[in-house]
This record gives structure tokens, sequence and C-alpha cells, in this order.
């Protein structure tokens, strides 16, 4: 019996030899990789097992606003180039509805799996909270990428209008109370910038909700308003047709391409509104999947292609974020918007 307990004691000693003793192969297996510390902004694009996150089937964007208006062209746009990057459909579907709040409540908390996206402008995003129309900002989505500035929020009016300028504007509807119908979108960057002209700018408007960009165009070809706030993208044809004229721009700077224009700040100091195009992602998306399709959205607007669309349409050059950067832009521009609730 002795000489058999011996025989097994060897055979245990042997076995631990050649295991490492205790298993310390396994336990180094387990042990987590260093942090990188490389400087890039955004985690990298992979699940546990180190595998970059690929999409398998059809990706949805939902888009705040209506089919012919800035956010919606530009939403279509990366849709169709995130194809080619991403080898998978990317479906556009418009919800509308109160400036954008209507789409943003519906799917800030739905399917976390990378397939389903918002998109939506900075403007909306966060004058819908400036102005309590919802009880959200940025911080309940995953922001994925900001991926370009508008041409700028422009006062526009007829091309007859008696007036040239901001300050023009605002002398005739002091001088007419009432009588000079401003078309806005309830909630967002244009109802906030009404607020602004008239509670800084002594401008005593009636003010009339007249839906988004496309239908305030419409509203004002119609004569159903005398003034209203539009992307230059938008009323660009008819200004250069001359059935409209620009006022001034909104934004802290006039386009890169048209750096000519007035700006309202000149005016009104207070008003500036750079609108950004925003790619959201619903509240738990992991990481590694937002930083994917971050990382598809950089490549897609790299191309020529992109930049020449750009160019023509925002009268901007590109300008694309990382998932790091993307966050700390929104938050900037939330601390702006929340700037301007003691004049709503």
């Amino acid at each position: 019996m002795k000489r058999f307990f011996s025989l097994v004691l060897t055979c245990v000693m042997l076995l631990c030899l050649a295991t490492g003793c205790g298993g310390g192969k396994d336990d180094s297996a387990q042990t987590p990789p260093p942090a990188d510390n490389s400087g890039s902004s955004a985690p990298a694009a992979g699940d546990s097992s180190g595998e970059a996150w690929k999409p398998e089937k059809t990706i949805n964007i939902y888009m705040t606003h209506g089919a012919g208006g800035d956010t919606d062209y530009m939403g279509r746009q990366l849709a169709t180039a995130l194809e080619g990057v991403l080898g998978v459909s990317v479906v556009v579907t418009n919800v509308t509805g109160s400036n954008g709040a209507t789409c943003m409540q519906q799917y800030k908390d739905g399917e976390t799996d990378g397939y389903t996206l918002i998109a939506t402008n900075t403007a909306a995003l966060n004058g819908n909270e400036a102005t309590s129309m919802v009880d959200f900002g940025y911080d309940a989505f995953e922001p994925v990428a900001v991926y370009g500035i508008q041409s700028g929020e422009n006062i526009v009016v007829p091309a007859d209008a008696p007036y040239d300028d901001l300050q023009g504007l605002l002398d005739a509807s002091k001088a007419n109370p009432g009588q000079i119908r401003y078309g806005i979108s309830t909630g967002g960057g244009v109802y906030i910038q009404a607020c602004v002209l008239t509670n800084l700018g002594g401008a005593q408007f009636n003010i009339i909700d007249a839906g988004d960009g496309a239908a305030r165009l419409t509203a004002l070809l119609g004569g159903e308003v005398d003034a209203t706030s539009l992307p230059y993208s938008t009323a660009a044809d008819y200004i250069e047709n001359g059935q409209l004229k620009s006022l001034c721009t909104c934004l802290s700077k006039a386009p890169d391409l048209l750096p000519d224009q007035k700006s309202a700040s000149e005016t009104i100091p207070e008003l500036q509104i750079d609108t950004e195009y925003v790619v959201l992602a619903p509240k738990g998306t992991p990481a590694n999947i937002v930083s994917a399709l971050n990382a598809a959205i950089l490549e897609a607007t790299s191309t020529d292609s992109w930049k020449t669309m750009v160019n023509e349409y925002c009268l901007q050059n590109p300008f694309v974020l990382n998932v790091e950067d993307t966050v700390a832009n929104l938050k900037n521009q939330r601390d702006l918007f929340q700037s301007f609730v003691p004049f709503l």
C-alpha cells in the first residue's frame, strides 16, 4: 500500500510540474490586457474576443425631420455613403413631429444592437431640451458622430421686402406691432432665435408655427409668413433666382465658402447658432459598436465626392468628429442653448 501511495504522489508531482503548478497558464490567460494609452479618442471596435463589430443586416436610421429639409438631405447622403463602407443596406425612415422630439422620444430607448440609429441636428436636440419640450438631452443617447455643419440658419424674406438687413426688419416690426408674421418651428433653434429677436432685439412679430425648414419655405413663398429662418441650402435656389433675399446668417461665423454674409451677431451679439448634423444611438449601445459606427462614418465622409457635396450643399468644408470630440461638442452646444433659457 505504501508503494502504491508513493507511486500516486510521484504522478501528482510530475503533473504539477507539467501544468505550471496550479494552473498558472489559465490565470495568465484571464489577465486583462493593459489599457490602451495611445491617445485614441474612441474605444477599440472589438468585442470580448477582440473581433471588430461588423453589421450583418440592414441598419435603420430614424430621421427626426421631414423629407426635403437639410437634416433629411444630409442624413440620406450619409446613409448612401455608409452602404459603400459597411456592405449592408442603410435605410432612412422619417419620423416627424415636435421639431424632432417625437422621433427622439420614440427611439432613445430602442434596440442597442447597432441596427437602430437616430439622425438629427444639434439645434433640435439641444433646443427641445432648453425649451422643455422634452426632459432629456444628448446624454440620453450614445452619441456616434457629428458629421457636418449646416450652411447656416438665415433670416430670409421676400425679395421685395422693404428691408435689407436684420436691423431694418426689427425696426419695421416695432413700427407695425404684430403685423409681420414670423414663421418658426416650435421648440428648436428657430423658436429660440425668435425669442432672442423678441427679448434682446425688441422685435414685435406675430409668431407663427410654420413647421420644419421645408414647410417654412413653402409658407414664405406662399405668402403665409412674411419672414422666417431657413438653412441657406434650403433657400439658395430662391435667393439666386430673385424670389427671396437673406438678411443675415445666424452662424457664429459665415460659411467657409460664403464668407461675406452678414451676421446676426453684428446686431444682437448673443444670437449665434451653429447647427450641426449628428448621429445618435439608443442609450446602452455597446462602446465597441459605437466606435465601429463612428469609424465607418469617418471613412464614408473622407472621400472627394463627400467633400464636393458638402461644399456645394452646405457651403462648408467637411466637419466630422470622432466619438470623444462629438461628446465634447454636444456638451458645448448644450451649454450654449441653456444660456438662452432666460430669454425664452
